[in-house]
């Protein structure tokens, strides 16, 4: 019964509402059944055969709803809140009880409608791997022996059969690429997300993937019944869970564990990453990373965007400035996006599922033994192991009593984590000389965290440098922490009441109108968790520690956003006070805080005072200087950037192309420069983008079809000849933009021209996989250009030297039509004459010069070219180009 095809659908309504005109804007998402979802499907919606849409509208969106997408309906099938809005599901022609019935839910409202809100959220959602199964193909083991303690420690935890995963489902009108990944991840996924629903009730969480094991489900007894099954059909839904072996520092961990992340060091690790990034630009490792192709790769992955193919083909970054210039601005968008703007920093570490040992154990893994005050780092299973005792009660916790029978333990030190909980960890040596890793979860509040020791068999998480170095367990000082969370008193206020969930529906049948509590507690609550977060940091940055008597902890706040929908409007008047008593006591603040102060609505308050020098303004300082050195190496790279000497090649056997090209070049500058010049920062929008773009493809295509890639060609060798002045944008132009992506332009015609000539290889999909079909071997360009200026001049003073007449001193000596002659006559020498002329480099009046055999000053290197050659080497001249008197030569 595992199995299931596509059900046919009735979409006579759908196909007679689709007829009348839309013009009506709305502020929601549609989603239905003829969205492309790349493989994924709603295993419950599958089951009507009926066409379905799903409005996800934010919480302070009007309720409008076009006839199209609800089918005609009056209220929604379904209807479930989350934080972030309220989704209405609409089935074709379908009442809640029809719907209910046809996929065999029962809804009960026991505990409320934001719990059962999540329950029908885990269920009435995409899944890749999914499947209903009769009662007796699945085989569930509770651990119904476990005691108190036992089942906090498999709290949201569990065991499945790799068995298991092998029953899963994929459909049918999944992507071959698609499908590759998922048949692997059926063979080697370590730990999933699981949810199982049953006729008792829903089971979820995190569960260890056991390759031998007597049941296909190990759990804990903790089955939620608000959303059951009225049959004895199972439903299974699983996804890989995988940890990172990088992370970056979000703003609320920095500030609430500074110092111990001080800005010195941060920036330190900051520059690092750019060293080893422009590193991997250099060497071509970035080129091998973002072309790589796989077994779980589209064609359309490849050639959606023109780097990524020109790169997966085997070109080089450094082998044209433009490629180089898109790599490094991306990195440089994440960097003003992210790193300045959110001040998201890469620091060594990475992101792990916590889990106690006993579950792995559990599921067989070999050799896991955690001892108490430790933790072990696992990537294989995306996992931070630790100890079973630790999770409920750490040994140095001076709170006994208040979680497990010893003290306060980890899953309540971190903010009630559960197994299914995400955990950053950063390896550090103490100041005492003792590894540790330091774990926290975010969003945290000022004190949750904790200090663990390595187990023998954790994984360092290496840092990598430029250098080569890989960095394991740097310095770091435990003694510069605020305070554990349990051991501080915090003076809460208690301003979420725990009884003002029980008007959410709690007890009634369930409706979709009965939800309207729900969202109108939602739109209450809406930013309140953001906003007292902020009030915290604010209060961590300006101060030092948290406000002398916060509302609430964090959890309790978390909790009534996501979970029981309690009243958290004394919290959001708390933080507008606290935002206004900041004001008035007219404290600075840090410039990047600012935007994070609460203001109310229709309430004028003072603007805030910007601080000067505090740590937060020194970080941002530094991550713009570091912004500005990224941009200054991209703009050197891109001047060291080269074609292979096939190009050059295949333009000097068709010398037409260069100068076609090099007009193709011209329309791209002259459009710029027009389209810039009405604009204050002198940069294009995207309206004039698009006609620097057309005005390219008109040039292009005013030549004939089988022309354009030898065009293309000389317009690069133009470039890097020195024929035309600018960067190679324009033979590197996208196509026009269209929905989902755009269409094919000059880049890929270019990427095509360079495969003619055997630079690049070919790229095709064939049998579902995407292959390359290697061309000739691109060879390492024998050519370097150099530039050398005032060839004209330093011809004019040898002639008149010759001739016995005074030269000139100065340029500015020569009369313009002397010098306008002298120019005329370079130019002609350098297209008829300068093959296989040797130059031979010294040092004239502090700058290098290329003289002749016969000892003539031919001209002085231009500054781009000085640290390609050196004092004292012969160079050969191949071939060369001339503009105004000045000469750009290849040479061997």
């Amino acid at each position: 019964m595992g199995g299931r095809g596509r059900a046919s659908r009735d979409t006579s309504t759908e196909e007679r509402l689709s007829a009348e005109p839309v013009e009506q804007v709305v502020s929601y998402i549609v989603i239905g059944h003829d969205t492309p979802l790349g493989g994924a499907i709603y295993p419950f919606l599958e089951q009507t055969g009926r066409a379905w849409h799903i409005l996800s509208r934010p919480l302070n969106a009007p309720n409008d709803t076009r006839p199209a997408d609800t089918f005609g309906l009056a209220e929604p099938t379904l209807r479930w809140v989350s934080a972030e809005g309220v989704s209405d599901l609409y089935v074709d022609g379908m009442s809640t009880e029809e719907f209910l019935k046809a996929t065999g839910l029962s809804l009960h409202l026991d505990k409320g409608a934001y719990v059962l809100s999540k329950r029908l959220s885990r269920l009435l959602r995409p899944h890749f791997l999914s499947g209903f199964f009769a009662a007796e193909e699945v085989t569930i083991r509770y651990l119904d022996s476990l005691d108190a303690n036992g089942r906090k420690v498999w709290d949201g935890a569990g065991v499945v059969s790799r068995a298991m995963l092998r029953k899963m489902v994929l459909s049918q009108d999944m992507p071959p690429a698609k499908r590759a990944q998922l048949l692997r991840e059926i063979d080697l996924a370590r730990r999933v997300e699981f949810t199982l629903l049953t006729a008792n009730g829903q089971d979820k969480g995190h569960a260890i993937v056991a390759d031998d094991l007597d049941a296909d489900f190990v759990l804990p007894r903790d089955t939620k019944g608000e959303v059951r099954l009225t049959n004895t059909t199972i439903f299974a839904g699983l996804t890989a869970v995988h940890g990172r072996e990088e992370m970056r520092l979000d703003i609320q961990s920095l500030i609430n564990l500074y110092p111990f992340f001080e800005e010195n060091q941060l920036l330190e690790w900051l520059g690092q990453e750019g060293e080893l990034f422009v590193q991997s630009i250099q060497e071509g490792t970035a080129a091998a990373m973002m072309g790589r192709i796989d077994e779980y790769v589209s064609l359309a992955d490849v050639t959606g965007w023109h780097v990524r193919e020109y790169l997966a083909s085997g070109g080089h970054p450094l082998w044209f400035g433009s490629i180089t210039k898109s790599l490094i601005n991306q990195h440089l968008a994440r960097l003003n996006r992210s790193t300045r703007e959110k001040l998201r920093l890469p620091i060594p570490g990475g992101r792990l599922y916590v889990m106690p040992a006993a579950v792995g154990q559990a599921a067989g893994i070999e050799n896991l033994s955690v001892p108490r005050g430790h933790i072990q780092l696992d990537p294989t299973y995306g996992t931070a192991w630790v100890n079973d005792e630790d999770w409920l009660a750490l040994g140095d916790s001076p709170n006994p009593g208040r979680t497990g029978a010893d003290g306060e333990g980890i899953a309540a030190i971190l903010g009630g984590a559960d197994n299914d909980d995400a955990l950053w960890v950063h390896p550090f040596t103490d100041y005492d000389g003792t590894r540790r890793v330091l774990a926290w979860r975010s969003p945290n509040q000022v004190g949750e965290y904790v200090v663990l020791q390595p187990t023998a068999g954790s994984a360092p998480l290496p840092w990598q440098t430029a250098g080569g170095e890989a960095i394991t367990y740097p310095a770091g000082d435990s003694r510069k922490l605020p305070p554990r969370i349990d051991q501080t008193s915090p003076q809460y206020l208690g301003l979420v009441a725990a009884d003002s969930t029980g008007n959410l529906g709690q007890g009634q049948a369930y409706s979709p109108a009965v939800m309207a509590a729900a969202v109108e507690r939602a739109q209450n609550n809406r930013g309140v968790l953001g906003m007292y977060c902020n009030s915290l940091m604010l209060h961590q940055a300006v101060f030092g520690r948290l406000p002398a008597t916060p509302p609430a902890p964090l959890e309790q706040v978390i909790d009534g956003t996501v979970k029981t929908g309690a009243d958290l409007g004394q919290v959001k008047n708390w933080t507008y006070e606290d935002t206004r008593n900041l004001l008035r006591k007219r404290m600075p603040i840090p410039q990047l805080l600012h935007g994070r102060l609460s203001a109310e609505p229709g309430q004028r308050q003072p603007q805030p005072i910007a601080s000067q020098g505090h740590w937060l303004d020194r970080l941002e300082a530094g991550v713009k200087g570091h912004i500005g050195r990224i941009e200054a190496k991209r703009d050197e790279l891109v001047k060291q950037c080269q074609p292979p000497r096939t190009v050059f090649d295949s333009a000097l056997a068709d010398p037409e192309t260069i100068t076609i090209g090099a007009g193709l070049n011209r329309v791209y500058s002259r459009a710029v420069k027009q389209l810039s010049q009405a604009r204050p920062d002198k940069k294009l929008a995207p309206k004039e983008q698009e006609a620097t773009r057309q005005a390219v493809e008109s040039y292009l295509k005013s030549y004939p079809p089988a022309r354009q890639a030898a065009i293309l060609r000389g317009a690069m060798a133009s470039l890097y000849l020195g024929e035309a002045r600018g960067g190679d944008t324009a033979v590197w132009l996208p196509g026009a933009t269209i929905e989902g992506g755009r269409n094919a332009g000059v880049a890929q015609l270019s990427i095509q021209a360079l495969r003619e000539i055997g630079v690049l290889d070919e790229i095709d999909q064939v049998g579902g996989k995407v292959l390359v079909y290697p061309n000739a071997a691109p060879e390492k360009s024998a050519y370097q250009t150099i530039g050398l200026q005032g060839v004209w001049f330093h011809q004019l003073r040898a002639e008149a030297e010759k001739a016995g007449r005074p030269a000139p001193t100065q340029m500015s000596d020569v009369p313009k039509e002397q010098a306008r002659e002298a120019k005329q006559q370079v130019n002609a020498q350098v297209r008829t004459g300068l093959k296989d002329l040797r130059l031979h480099i010294r040092e004239a009046e502090g700058r290098k010069a290329a003289y002749t055999p016969a000892g003539e000053l031919f001209g002085y290197l231009s500054r781009d070219s000085e640290g390609i050659v050196a004092v004292g080497e012969w160079v050969k001249v191949r071939f060369g180009l001339a503009r105004d008197g000045n000469v750009r030569v290849a040479v061997e």
